[in-house]
């Protein structure tokens, strides 16, 4: 085994230790937007767009910072 498969397997194991770190996605429970609550989500998603999306995140972190 030389430098380039060490390497290799270093980065392979630093990504999957990144996925596995990482937070679940999230979804909306009942098809209507976690944030606003008022529009239907798009696919896969839990908000109804992308200002929806960007607000529920920005306070996620402003609310963090404040307890943390």
């Amino acid at each position: 085994m030389d430098e380039a498969d060490l390497a290799q397997e270093k980065e392979v194991a630093l990504i999957n230790a990144a996925l596995s770190a990482r937070q679940p996605r999230l979804k909306s429970p009942n098809g209507l937007c976690v944030w606003c609550l008022d529009e239907k989500v798009v696919a896969d998603t839990a908000f109804c767009s992308v200002e929806c999306d960007e607000d529920y995140h920005k306070h996620q972190r402003e609310m963090q910072q404040r307890l943390g």
